[in-house]
């Protein structure tokens, strides 16, 4: 909970004065050992004296026990002369000072002794290998608490030496072998520091606090010790970037170090999107994606209310930061995440709040739905009715103005005149790129205009896959337009036909095919109208009132377009190109199917009026020349005939190629990954028609 809960020495001078008990003791039992050796002498010379021995065997005996004592004395001396050299020059060798007199591999010096130099100049290596890391200049916040914390570790060590070097000044206090046992420690920690410090050289962020959390996940408390000051000091920079961007939307990092990082050079339209990027690599491994990316929303939402939706309100939100600690220790505190949970929900609720209530963001998804997606059937109906003289005139010769005037006059006569006045205005025609080869049809497109905040939902790509979706839609509602048209046409006519026989059986050619399209625009109708567009919505509308936050809008918009492209087969992959391509196909051919029945129409009416006048006279018995029985046969054979043996033959070549391309349209379906547009084959073939037709037809 705060920085004192670490402050442990970090090389502890316990054990120096351990030492120094532990030398009083070693003194001692020193002491003990010379006073054994005298009375072992003693008990020699007591046992000479018993046996008697001459005067001059004692006198030698006496000489001999001088020498050994004189020899023990000056090597003792000699040995404590070399290892208070020896002691003198580690403590600068221990400090990364070099030591040309000190030779591990010196042939007086015994191989325990160079074991323990050796020993002892690794902690010079070390402590000179983090001194140049310290050293080296960085341009980070938090390497530079992370140096900071090294250079503290580094002192601690010198203070460790220092007490050492006075203790040297003692006679007997300081040994090789004492030293040894007091630098077991600060050993240990010296290497546990060089390992960090090497791994952590060259970073900065989240990606240095990664690196330390993954050393602190460790079993050894010395190596624990370590590591929890220095990550409680290193987050702290990163924790204030964290309170100053959830609370105030503002990133203070001078070094690119923070986890959200920020584009000037994007402007008001794109701030949501480009403006604040979240850099994945610097989110320290201690924080889970989770929060890092409710972090970036909570920001960007607080620059989406201020700069998009010019609202500058002031929430009141608790503003408390928490304790770094609690970044890195969450298994033990829920501060943190309570303090990012409590200021996400209120920022998002309050910017969801904006968008429903100033900006009715779900009124206009609803006149999305009624409009573009022809939810609308009165107004879509009614718009058509007018619009058909105009949109079958070539695509150059369509005017805005004219069709504009036919919209408004549609919204005045159907249920959208009910509208609010923002959505009327805002709908509206849009004439797309005219090739010399099309129709008004194919040209003429509704359009919703977005403005402010709702820009950022509707994009300008957004825009675009409406109107591809709306143009499918719209096609598919021309087929079904026409098929009706013609149906109504063969109905009207069916009297007529009667009073030419010769026609019967291409009537019932006609009317057949008019079921078999009629039957297939409306199997594809109810699954784009149903099974995709209703699905879809339905699913967007549970989604948008579970979403929290714009980011989640987003999504689920994004995630019911694609879905409808896909469906539609309108997404650009290879398969769904195939698909479009062969129904287009189809669409066309139920168009010139129309233009044959409408030429049929046509002839039919031509004859009855040729066939009327002699009709009448059949009735009275009187003949002129111009309508006796052989004029009236030639003019069938050279007029009539022909013209219904060309209507024949394009019914005939029509209705065949309409097979064949519903067939390969259902098997592309058969094979297409999405189980909905596998699901569609079954509905238009549910009796395999097509498929018992063409094995008929084999066989015959």
């Amino acid at each position: 909970s705060s920085a004192s809960s670490f402050d442990i020495p970090s090389f502890s001078l316990l054990s120096v004065q351990q030492g120094s008990s532990s030398t009083k003791e070693n003194g001692l039992s020193h002491n003990s050992s010379h006073i054994k050796s005298s009375t072992s002498l003693q008990k020699l010379l007591h046992y000479s004296n018993d046996n008697e021995t001459s005067s001059s065997s004692k006198s030698h005996l006496h000489s001999a026990m001088n020498k050994i004592n004189e020899i023990d004395n000056n090597t003792s001396l000699q040995r404590d002369a070399d290892e208070s050299r020896i002691l003198r020059e580690l403590l600068f060798g221990m400090q990364g000072i070099e030591t040309p007199r000190l030779l591990a591999n010196d042939s007086n010096i015994d191989r325990c002794t160079r074991t323990l130099i050796t020993r002892f100049l690794e902690c010079g290596w070390l402590y000179e290998k983090i001194r140049k890391i310290i050293n080296t200049p960085t341009s980070s916040l938090v390497a530079q608490a992370f140096i900071a914390n090294l250079s503290s570790e580094l002192r601690e060590y010198h203070r460790l030496i220092s007490v050492i070097e006075q203790q040297e000044n003692i006679p007997g206090m300081v040994s090789l072998k004492k030293l040894h046992v007091w630098m077991c420690t600060p050993i240990q920690r010296l290497k546990c520091l060089a390992a960090i410090a090497d791994s952590c050289h060259g970073k900065k962020g989240g990606q240095l606090l990664s690196i330390l959390y993954m050393h602190s996940q460790h079993g050894d408390p010395l190596q624990q010790s370590i590591l929890y000051p220095l990550l409680y000091n290193c987050t702290i920079p990163i924790r204030d970037m964290i309170v100053e961007w959830i609370c105030n939307g503002i990133i203070n990092d001078p070094y690119q170090e923070f986890f959200v990082s920020t584009d000037k050079m994007i402007g008001e339209e794109k701030l949501w999107y480009d403006k604040y990027t979240l850099r994945v690599p610097m989110v320290p491994t201690f924080l889970s994606m989770e929060q890092a990316k409710k972090i970036w929303i909570t920001g960007k939402s607080i620059n989406f209310l201020r700069v998009v939706c010019k609202d500058r309100t002031m929430l009141q939100i608790n503003k408390t930061p928490a304790s770094s600690q609690s970044l890195f220790q969450q298994q033990r505190s829920t501060e943190f995440q309570d303090m990012i949970i409590s200021i996400y929900n209120e920022t998002t609720r309050y910017l969801r709040s904006i968008l429903d209530d100033k900006y009715q963001m779900m009124d206009h998804f609803k006149a999305i739905k009624r409009y573009l997606l022809l939810g609308q059937g009165d107004f879509i109906k009614y718009l058509m009715d007018l619009m058909e003289n105009e949109l079958n005139k070539p695509a150059n010769q369509v005017f805005y103005h004219n069709l504009q005037s036919l919209m408004d006059a549609a919204i005045r006569v159907t249920n959208a005149q009910y509208e609010s006045e923002d959505i009327i205005r805002r709908l509206d025609l849009r004439l797309m790129y005219v090739s010399p080869s099309e129709l008004g049809w194919d040209v003429c497109c509704l359009d919703y205009k977005f403005d402010g905040p709702l820009r950022t939902i509707f994009t300008e790509e957004n825009s675009l896959r409406y109107m591809r979706i709306f143009n499918h839609l719209w096609r598919v509602k021309r087929m079904e337009y026409t098929t009706c048209g013609v149906w109504k046409q063969l109905m009207k006519s069916s009297r007529e036909f009667t009073a030419i026989p010769e026609i019967s059986d291409m009537i019932h050619t006609c009317f057949t095919m008019s079921n078999e399209m009629t039957k297939f625009v409306q199997s594809v109708n109810y699954y784009i109208m149903f099974e995709v567009l209703e699905c879809s919505w339905s699913d967007l509308l549970n989604k948008l009132m579970d979403a929290k936050d714009l980011e989640q809008i987003l999504e689920a918009h994004d995630d019911s377009l694609l879905k409808i492209l896909t469906r539609l087969h309108l997404d650009g992959h290879e398969t769904s190109q195939e698909l479009a391509k062969q129904l287009r196909c189809i669409f066309d051919l139920i168009l010139n199917f129309g233009s044959i029945i409408q030429c049929l129409i046509q002839c039919v009416e031509n004859e009855i009026k040729a066939r009327k006048p002699y009709q009448q006279q059949q009735r009275h018995g009187t003949y002129t020349k111009n309508v006796e029985p052989d004029a009236e046969i030639r003019r069938f054979h050279t007029i009539l005939k022909p013209q219904l043996k060309t209507i024949k033959s394009d019914l005939h070549i029509v209705k065949k190629a309409f097979r064949d391309a519903v067939l390969k349209f259902l098997q592309q379906l058969k094979f297409h990954p999405d189980i909905t547009l596998r699901s569609l084959s079954f509905r238009l073939n549910f009796n395999e028609f097509y498929k018992v037709s063409y094995t008929s037809k084999s066989t015959a």
